[in-house]
């Protein structure tokens, strides 16, 4: 190869080089610009089939929220929940967070999700917050409110966000089984099997279950480290089983003890169930 030729090709790898480099550069930005956001959220979970995302398509929350960031931000969104709520189940104070490059500030991303959502998902508030927050690792405490409309007659109006029980209640057995339950325990009688979603580890803490009665309806309220599989409702369920007399208060220390989900009662309806607020 004579001079030119080197010359020439020694040109076309500092060329090379340089592009690589350029392209290195601006892949190292692209990722100094994904900023990280929480997300305060509220949904009436009737029309959903759950929080998470489904492989049939099925209408859930996460999907809503990541088509319309995507629709927004212009590029794949990943959306992280603090955890699953159940189909029916709804939530005031849900938290979510994703990563986004974006120069829009917190309030304007606030108000382009709630014009795009659909009415039965609001963004409350958006945050921005530092790279290792993350939604689901980072929570300390859970607050699920089970509803109960211990009435007679049913009533048209919060109709799905209530269950309607019409038995009389000892609201002083629920309240006196509902302490047997606060502490550390493993739950595992309380945790509805599913081979997918089973936890192997069953102990939780619950650091408040407080029962409390306004007019016609019953506040089943419960403070966690974390919730097992739809054990917020197998708990609402034993308790109203408690409250009608149909097994003795005495029995949840057993039922807790025994570790088989066959002893508790049957799980409640999961439209009176609702994620009150999430904990950092």
């Amino acid at each position: 190869m004579n001079d030119a030729g080197i010359f020439y090709a020694n040109l076309l790898s500092y060329r090379t080089a340089f592009d690589t480099s350029i392209t290195l550069i601006m892949a190292q930005h692209a990722i100094l610009n994904m900023r990280n956001f929480k997300l305060t959220i509220e949904y009436d979970g009737t029309d959903f089939c759950g929080w998470q995302i489904q492989k049939k398509g099925e209408r859930t929350v996460q999907s809503e929220l990541k088509q319309t960031c995507e629709g927004i931000f212009k590029h794949d969104i990943v959306i992280i929940g603090s955890g699953r709520t159940d189909s029916g189940v709804h939530a005031k104070g849900q938290v979510a967070h994703f990563h986004a490059d974006t120069r829009m500030k917190s309030f304007e991303i606030q108000k382009a999700l709630n014009s795009c959502l659909p009415k039965d998902v609001a963004v409350l508030a958006v945050k921005e917050v530092p790279e290792n927050f993350h939604a689901q690792y980072s929570v300390k405490e859970k607050t699920y409110r089970y509803v109960v409309l211990n009435a007679t007659q049913r009533s048209v109006f919060g109709r799905e966000y209530s269950y309607f029980y019409p038995y009389p209640l000892d609201l002083s057995k629920v309240r006196k089984a509902a302490k047997v339950l606060v502490g550390q325990h493993d739950f595992k009688a309380f945790q509805a099997y599913d081979p997918l979603r089973a936890d192997k580890n069953t102990v939780r803490t619950i650091k408040k279950l407080n029962v409390k009665k306004e007019g016609d309806f019953i506040f089943i309220d419960i403070a966690a480290n974390g919730f097992l599989y739809k054990m917020a409702r197998n708990i609402a369920g034993t308790l109203l089983s408690v409250g009608s007399a149909q097994i003795p208060m005495e029995a949840v220390l057993k039922i807790l003890k025994s570790k088989e989900r066959s002893k508790a009662s049957a799980t409640a309806p999961s439209h009176g169930l609702c994620l009150l607020n999430v904990k950092y």
